[in-house]
């Protein structure tokens, strides 16, 4: 019975991490179905990462799929005693979550499994950028898009206040701060980024990404040093496939890459 599996593992927590980002636990009186799906460039990320991770931790074989109409990649799962789990034991709500999503309280209170989490959660919903700098810089860093940043944006106060607690437990420094979007329609969102080469190696070394798609931006600034931004997968897929050494990649830059 799934009911007697120990939740208390890493598994489940980075599990919960990616319901948190990607999830939608379905239950409108006609259909009962657990929908896990992200953009349609993630398909590596779910086949390699996390359809693994639901078969090993459910005794599934689900397959991944496209959904055209929103353009997704992903998979639903209907099995009935997997969804009562997610539900009964687990926690999460039917229908829409955004705005009151929360990171499970066996996770808040077991540090060991904060990571594990946290690496569940930025895969899907977290981000990494780089930014230049203006002033008195070098002309290197007012040029390229050196400085890094991790970054995570949500809508969900309660998630908002259980990121920093979680961060706050794992000793990792952030900064906080709210954004009113313009459109009313569109609900108040609570960032938090980690700034710096410290932070940004701390984090990632820490919680140890799975997926490529966000991390290719990453691998390409810690080995040249920075990273074009407004370009796509595929080129950021190209640019390390290339092997480039940062003058080549530089002129690839001032060509118009970026």
């Amino acid at each position: 019975m799934i009911y007697l599996k120990n939740i208390f593992t890493p598994e489940f927590a980075e599990i919960c991490g990616i319901h948190a980002g990607d999830g939608y636990l379905r239950n409108d009186g006609k259909r009962r179905e657990w929908d896990i799906s992200g953009s349609v460039h993630e398909k590596e990320y779910y086949n390699n990462h996390v359809i693994p991770l639901f078969n090993k931790a459910f005794s599934l074989e689900i397959k991944g799929r496209f959904f055209p109409n929103r353009n997704t990649y992903g998979f639903v799962i209907r099995d009935k005693e997997v969804i009562e789990f997610a539900h009964d034991i687990l926690n999460f709500p039917y229908g829409a979550k955004s705005l009151i999503v929360k990171i499970p309280d066996f996770i808040l209170k077991n540090v060991s499994l904060m990571p594990h989490f946290l690496r569940g959660y930025f895969d899907t919903d977290g981000g990494f950028s780089c930014s230049k700098k203006h002033g008195n810089y070098s002309k290197f860093k007012r040029t390229f898009h050196f400085y890094p940043r991790v970054n995570f944006s949500t809508v969900s106060r309660p998630l908002s206040k259980d990121l920093a607690l979680l961060l706050n437990s794992l000793q990792i420094r952030f900064c906080y701060t709210t954004y009113q979007p313009k459109r009313k329609t569109e609900s108040l969102k609570y960032r938090y980024e980690l700034n710096g080469i410290k932070r940004t190696k701390k984090f990632t070394n820490w919680i140890k990404p799975r997926n490529s798609t966000k991390m290719s931006r990453f691998w390409i600034w810690k080995k040249f040093g920075f990273c074009p931004t407004n370009i796509t997968y595929q080129q950021k897929k190209d640019i390390l496939i290339e092997q480039l050494d940062q003058d080549q990649l530089i002129i690839q830059f001032l060509m118009g890459i970026n």
